[in-house]
């Protein structure tokens, strides 16, 4: 409706480019969420997941219409005049949630509203109704404390309005909306905590769908008719465009289970074991949690889309969070997934995919540029097809609500923390195949948050794939100890972990004994000879070595545990390349020299990606070549390099890097027909990095990146008694050997005393990084008004939010810079590791200062400290040899 409001408003806007507003009245707001409610409900797998929760196979009709008639009263606080009058500017004004809450603490107006909202009907619909209708009203992405004191005039009649026959007239709608659930008597909505949980994260996803008027809910004309039956339209249709709805997608299929050839050609050859292995895994429909431990390059991101694909077609799930470690795994992974989407569907029918990575915004094949948190630029050709398949990518606390995402772990572990909208996550996601790959790269915090999502998942019979090459029993018997509230099954011993068939599928299905199927081994077992070299610290040596391999034709990896020893090796590796008049066989991105690592701004990080892709991918040109890195390269990526130079690191970490080795059949240089790689170790011994606290401080990450020391002694011994391995053969007695508690244990009491303190504060930081997470998690298993359950707030939110991001800040670069890489290409925001940002640089400002530019890049200033950015990536500026940050 056009002009100011005239009655009860939902929602208000004012038209591009003129002083005129556009109102929508609030019953016709609540009509359409409900109408979204009783759609994600009826359509979606969500409502077997919320049932599943309260330990029942499905929710009723009544019990749906009950959920609905909630939905519908959700902004029963924007009757109140003090709401109303923020679209005047007029006082008194007040918000519409703590102050819908205030009523039933209120003697002046808690008998009217209980009155008016038929409460005495509507308490018996659910055993604890006070929660389910709690977290109805605190739907804005957290529990809201009770008690606010209320200013008698936001609620007593003004301007010809009375707030609480507005809401009389509103549940007397909802009769005719919604019958069945006003029947007296019979099924009662579950009310359980975890329910309650899930309801308002539902309910947050419904009232997002059905508030955005651009796309699906156009602001009530004059005299358009019965609005509710406009609601129930649009709702459908929405839920049919942003890929929730997915029987036509399903039906797309076809009759039988989709066949390994459907997802990745494979030319005539059949799948690989383990692919195999896991399409025959039957999860059962009461939910699950699969392992699969393969060796890389044995196809497990293929094996994954395969399994899916069945458990979409079965409807088990209704769509796929797939979750990786880094976001340089998650573009690559991204676009390995629309070719399987385009190949499991027919164009027309083909749900969307999105990249659920922040500062990306991607669907499908097409990229866009974000104006604001609310607005997406696409180019005219896809702004039409992407108007609605783009709108969980547009902002990250959506993504989980993606047809098929694919993103950074990160975003799973926040629908388990007690931050906003972690009950919209976490509900979204349960409809999900949730797939997280490389899952031992998670750390004890991480592990914990992992551990919490899958016991939520679980219990409303959701399914979960876990996926690693080298994964710890000790992990994998703490990720399948479900629920948590159980005792934590003991690992198996030392010897028996090592005898652990490998590769392995582990099923846990709910209810039931977990089961361990062996797979076959690949088809390409690998022999790897393995050298150590003390030069750790001599970038020099590692770029002549480097070199002298790709001079013969060789494809060569350095991996270096920090981004400044990449950085040291790129630039020995150019002063050697250039005296050796050999330039050409250094990688570039688009001819110009650069190394590879995470320091990058997204643009050019792209243009990394499909450069590395390029030059080591399965369809690389052939002759030598040397790329300098950091552990980008080393989870996700299919590259293929024929000599690996790597520093030393965990064992089931080097494992990882030497995946990237003859992953493909191609003929190679006679040196390196067998694959081959170069330790570089430290001079000194690591007892010497131990401090007296116990603690480890050492170069090259050694203390930092990789802070237990025990690991590295362990693969470092093994290493100095091996000449090579058989992958997959050895890939279980090496990972158990070095990370299993028991061989830890052993090798500490055979060293010094300094081992024995690193040890104690080895196991007090695991400990208290366990505990951290437990303090942070979100407790679902408190009714959603406890006030033990309320969400921390202010910098202690912040703090727990950025955890996973340990502070990285982002820096908008106005005007945007050319990229180093391509003129036309121009970087608008960087991000700025944690530990490069400075403790005094601004918490309200997030532009760079005294923007410059320079040779090949630019140069700027955020709080105290200056940083130079160009092809080698973002590093801070020497000022001077006295003040590294003058």
């Amino acid at each position: 409706m056009n002009g100011l409001p005239s009655g009860f408003w939902g929602k208000l806007s004012t038209s591009v480019g003129s002083n005129a507003q556009e109102w929508h009245p609030l019953a016709d707001h609540c009509a359409d969420v409900a109408a979204c409610v009783e759609a994600l409900l009826g359509r979606t797998l969500l409502r077997k997941r919320l049932a599943g929760l309260a330990s029942l196979s499905d929710l009723s009709d009544q019990q749906t219409q009950r959920l609905s008639v909630l939905a519908a009263i959700h902004d029963i606080g924007k009757f109140a005049v003090g709401f109303y009058n923020k679209a005047y500017g007029r006082k008194p004004q007040c918000g519409h949630v703590a102050e819908a809450l205030g009523l039933f603490g209120d003697p002046r107006f808690s008998r009217r509203t209980t009155e008016a909202l038929l409460f005495s009907q509507m308490s018996g619909w659910a055993e604890d109704f006070d929660g389910l209708f709690i977290a109805t009203i605190a739907h804005h992405g957290r529990p809201v404390p009770l008690g606010k004191q209320l200013e008698p005039g936001w609620w007593e009649p003004s301007a010809g309005l009375d707030p609480f026959a507005g809401i009389a007239s509103l549940i007397e709608k909802t009769r005719t909306w919604f019958p069945i659930a006003w029947m007296a008597g019979g099924d009662r909505v579950p009310s359980s905590p975890r329910f309650q949980h899930a309801w308002s994260g539902l309910l947050t996803l419904a009232d997002w769908i059905g508030s955005d008027s651009d796309r699906f809910f156009p602001f009530t004309e004059i005299g358009e008719g019965e609005h509710m039956t406009l609601s129930r339209e649009r709702a459908r249709s929405a839920l049919a465009h942003l890929g929730l709805d997915v029987d036509i997608d399903r039906s797309a299929m076809g009759p039988d289970p989709p066949g390994f050839e459907q997802v990745a050609p494979i030319h005539g050859m059949s799948p690989w074991p383990a692919q195999t292995a896991l399409m025959d895994t039957d999860p059962g429909a009461a939910g699950s949690v699969v392992v699969l431990e393969a060796e890389t390059g044995s196809g497990k991101t293929e094996a994954a889309l395969a399994y899916f694909a069945r458990l979409f077609h079965s409807s088990e799930v209704d769509g796929m969070y797939f979750a990786l470690p880094t976001r340089t795994a998650a573009t690559q992974i991204h676009r390995r997934v629309c070719g399987a989407v385009d190949r499991l569907f027919s164009s027309s029918s083909a749900p969307p995919v999105i990249l659920a990575v922040p500062g990306y915004l991607r669907v499908d094949d097409s990229s866009g540029t974000l104006l604001s948190p609310f607005q997406a630029l696409w180019n005219d050709d896809e702004r039409e097809r992407l108007r609605y398949r783009s709108w969980a990518a547009e902002r990250p606390k959506r993504y989980l609500a993606g047809a098929i995402a694919v993103g950074t772990i990160d975003q799973v572990l926040l629908s388990a923390l007690a931050v906003p909208h972690a009950d919209l996550r976490s509900a979204s996601l349960l409809r999900q195949l949730l797939v997280i790959d490389e899952v031992h790269a998670s750390d004890a915090y991480m592990n914990r948050l992992v551990e919490e999502v899958l016991d939520h998942h679980l219990a409303a019979n959701g399914h979960a794939l876990l996926m690693s090459a080298t994964l710890g029993s000790s992990t994998r018997t703490r990720l399948l100890s479900i629920p948590r509230r159980q005792a934590f099954a003991d690992p198996p011993s030392l010897e028996a972990a090592i005898d652990t068939p490998y590769p392995l599928i582990s099923l846990h299905r709910n209810g039931a004994d977990c089961q361990h199927t062996p797979i076959q081994a690949s088809r390409r077992a690998r022999t790897v000879f393995i050298e150590i070299a003390a030069e750790m610290s001599s970038a020099s040596w590692i770029a002549q070595r480097a070199l002298a391999a790709a001079q013969t034709g060789a494809r060569v990896l350095v991996v270096r545990n920090t981004v400044t020893a990449c950085l040291d090796v790129q630039d020995a590796l150019e002063n050697e390349a250039k005296a050796a008049g050999c330039e050409g066989l250094l990688f570039s991105c688009a001819m110009v020299h650069a190394p590879h690592h995470a320091r990058y701004a997204v643009p050019d990080r792209e243009l990394l990606d499909q450069a590395i892709e390029g030059s080591y991918g399965k369809e690389r040109p052939s002759g030598g070549l040397v790329v300098a890195s950091t552990q980008t390269i080393e989870q996700s990526l299919d590259i293929d390099g024929d000599f690996l130079i790597t520093d030393l690191c965990p064992m089931d970490v080097l494992l990882q890097r030497i995946g990237r080795l003859h992953r493909h059949d191609r003929a190679r240089v006679s040196a390196y027909e067998i694959a081959r790689v170069v330790v570089l170790i430290p001079e000194k011994s690591m007892t010497e990095y131990l401090r007296t606290n116990g603690e480890a401080r050492g170069p090259y990450g050694l203390g930092t990146v990789y802070e237990d020391l025990r690991v590295l002694e362990a693969t470092l011994r093994m290493l100095q008694h091996t000449s090579q391995i058989s992958i997959p053969a050895d890939n279980r007695r090496l990972v158990e050997s070095a990370t299993h508690p028991a061989a830890l244990d052993a090798l500490v009491r055979s060293l010094s005393e300094p081992w024995v303190r690193h040890q104690h504060w080895i196991l007090g930081e695991l400990l208290g990084q366990g505990r951290l997470a437990s303090l942070n998690i979100i407790h679902r298993e408190l009714p959603f008004g406890d006030p033990a359950g309320l969400f921390p707030s202010g910098e202690l939110s912040r703090r727990i939010q950025t955890r996973l991001g340990e502070g990285d800040r982002i820096v908008r670069i106005i005007p945007p810079q050319s990229s180093p890489f391509s003129a036309d290409t121009k970087i608008k925001e960087l991000t700025i590791p944690f530990y490069l940002v400075g403790r005094d640089s601004r918490n309200d400002e997030d532009r760079a200062d005294d923007l410059s530019t320079e040779a090949g890049g630019f140069a700027f200033r955020f709080g105290s400290r200056h940083y130079t950015y160009n092809r080698l990536g973002l590093r801070p500026k020497i000022l001077n040899e006295d003040n590294l940050y003058a």
